[in-house]
């Protein structure tokens, strides 16, 4: 039998191997997790009759079991069974690395529109780098002021998604600016380039612009794999069967600039997209010849989302509740689009808690020091704080395996900011948090 024949029927029988266990799994639910799945896509089975009946019936919702932003099974990260041997070692001494430069793209501009991008169906993705290069242009009588969110969120929302319905990660610019600091411990930066309105660090550092034009530049990391070492997280994507793809929106003017007294501020650009691979060797097993890969049974999740508040005191911010294991969580208060709530300056406290009275993380501190602890725990794993005003519940910083949460196995897990009595809460405040995770691809 050929290789090509091998593969056809890998792929008929891993189908059924699926359905299989999707059908099992659902059956196997408990009412209550019926319920939550409908919730989330916006139906309440207590207050709707027809959604009650269909639990009643254990009968989960139509689609695969997609719960909108997190990740579903749109996406399997493994080749048809008996075409592969998940073998590390002989992968890590014959395969070899590839940073391959793909076709640069034009930057829409400042509340432009979607800029679209497949990736390529060759190797194990682990990496995508974005360089942007581009210019600044302010004009005008009046002044032009950055705000936190430039130049790190000109890219207002990065999307990497698989097959077009799971987004493995969705989260803003500054977020994977973040990460980066997070994970290297706030690296000194030597090629942003973003009208002096950046730190030594990269970091934004919000200022008056005067008029002129300026060539800017600046790199954004998408991190498909949670370790390069491992290759925790990487995609298979020599496979016709996966389509992968990244999205990026501009942000709005008025995400970045202040602008008054009839300036204006434009910013065009070009993108050049690096991706790194590895190649995929071939090993003779029982099964004949068959490629090799790295463990891929983890996908790596990094999701964002936003949720008003209009109060001090405590603003409680639900976690998405996905069935893999949190790795870290970032958070920072939005207070109305061009500022933020210092957590130095404007919170009494910080914590973690679940089931209603258990408080696992709570940061505190004196009068008018913030959530010291949390804050100091961030600065010395990270050398610093990361910078603008985010908090970083960094759960595998020390030990891994004791200290990761399984969202799913508890129950009401939240985060809780509390706002110092006094501060003002300007229109459109929201909280904007990022889980990042790992979860099952297979």
């Amino acid at each position: 039998m050929s290789l090509a024949e091998q593969i056809t029927r890998g792929h008929v029988r891993h189908a059924r191997h699926v359905a299989g266990r999707r059908r099992r799994a659902f059956a196997d639910m408990y009412s209550g997790e019926l319920r939550e799945l409908y919730r989330l896509r916006g139906h309440d089975p207590d207050t709707d009759p027809s959604i009650h009946k269909l639990v009643e019936r254990g009968l989960a919702p139509i689609g695969g079991g997609a719960v909108g932003k997190g990740a579903s099974s749109f996406f399997l990260n493994l080749p048809p069974d008996g075409t592969y041997s998940m073998n590390v070692p002989y992968f890590n001494q014959e395969t070899e690395r590839n940073d391959v430069p793909q076709q640069a793209f034009a930057y829409t501009g400042l509340g432009g529109g979607r800029m679209d991008q497949r990736v390529q169906n060759v190797g194990i993705l682990s990496f995508i780098r974005l360089v942007f290069a581009g210019t600044l242009t302010v004009t005008g009588g009046g002044t032009v002021t950055s705000t936190y969110q430039f130049p790190w969120n000109m890219a207002k929302r990065i999307t990497v998604q698989a097959n077009g319905q799971t987004s493995l990660m969705q989260a803003e610019g500054m977020d994977y600016r973040i990460r980066r600091q997070r994970l290297y411990r706030n690296p000194l930066e030597y090629l942003v380039n973003a009208a002096g309105v950046v730190d030594t660090k990269g970091n934004p550092n919000p200022g008056t612009i005067a008029n002129g034009t300026y060539s800017v530049g600046w790199i954004y990391d998408l991190p498909i794999v949670h370790d390069m070492t491992t290759l925790t997280g990487a995609l298979f994507a020599q496979s016709d069967s996966n389509y992968l793809s990244y999205t990026i929106e501009p942000a709005l003017t008025s995400d970045l600039f202040t602008v008054s007294g009839g300036s204006t501020v434009s910013l065009t650009g070009t993108f050049y997209p690096q991706l790194t691979y590895f190649d995929i060797p071939y090993v003779d097993s029982q099964q004949g010849r068959v490629v090799a890969i790295p463990d891929l049974r983890w996908l790596h999740g990094f999701i964002a989302s936003n949720l008003p508040f209009a109060n001090t005191g405590d603003v409680v911010t639900p976690l998405i509740k996905n069935a893999g294991q949190l790795i870290a969580l970032y958070l920072y208060l939005d207070n109305g689009g061009a500022a933020q709530i210092s957590p130095q300056a404007a919170l009494d406290a910080f914590r973690l808690e679940y089931g209603g009275n258990r408080r696992p993380i709570v940061w505190s501190g004196p009068p008018g020091y913030g959530p010291a602890f949390g804050l100091e725990e961030n600065q010395r794993n990270y050398n610093g704080l990361l910078i603008p005003n985010y908090i970083c519940v960094d759960l595998e910083n020390d030990n891994p395996e004791r200290d990761l949460i399984y969202p799913r196995g508890v129950s009401e897990l939240q985060a809780v900011a509390k706002i110092t009595a006094g501060t003002t809460i300007n229109a459109n405040a929201h909280v904007h948090f990022v889980e990042e995770t790992l979860f099952s691809g297979t």
